[in-house]
């Protein structure tokens, strides 16, 4: 679940420098130690739920649950605590949240004026609930969830491919360390 690489040319201003990269091999065993990630996502659809209610997902996730409850407060070195997924490290797996809501509705119709209203119940309006994502294939992982989002037809395959750039699944660490200082022109011997 810990990072693969930074590539803090990714995201400028966190680290302070232009550039650089640095890498993790290895596992929670083997190599850094632990490293929470965690992720949330949502549909293209900003009419959804799950999209109008993501800055409550994002308050949860990162100030009442990570901060507040578990104390987590210190990032990756080089790469930022919180961001978009093409700013942050590559992982092989994140956790992920998301955000079950429930609406009640109040429809009026208004006599004089041959109108309807519909309006949010005042005092029972919105319920949220956050839970563990459930993924295509397993829970709790935010490209599982992705996947999940792209067969529904609440993301393109375009935007999986992208998340799976960043997130590149257990057991594949190695080959993209590999991968990625070639592009930084090294060659492994």
């Amino acid at each position: 679940e810990g990072p693969i690489h930074v590539d803090m040319s990714r995201s400028k201003s966190s680290p302070s420098t232009d550039g650089g990269f640095a890498l993790y091999p290895g596992d929670n065993v083997d190599g850094e130690g632990p490293i929470h990630c965690h992720g949330l996502a949502w549909p293209e659809n900003p009419q959804d739920p799950e999209s109008r209610y993501k800055g409550n997902n994002l308050f949860f996730v990162s100030m009442y649950d990570h901060l507040y409850t578990r104390g987590y407060v210190r990032n990756v070195p080089g790469a930022p605590k919180c961001g978009c997924l093409d700013r942050m490290p590559v992982v092989s797996r994140s956790d992920c949240t998301e955000v079950d809501v429930t609406e009640l509705w109040v429809a009026s119709y208004d006599e004089e004026k041959s109108s309807f209203t519909l309006d949010l119940d005042p005092e029972n309006g919105v319920s949220i609930q956050f839970n563990a994502c459930r993924g295509k294939g397993g829970n709790n992982d935010l490209e599982a969830y992705y996947h999940r989002l792209q067969i529904e037809g609440r993301a393109s395959v375009e935007e999986l491919a992208e998340v799976r750039q960043t997130l590149v699944g257990n057991n594949n660490c190695q080959r993209k360390i590999d991968e990625f200082v070639v592009t930084q022109g090294f060659e492994k011997v």
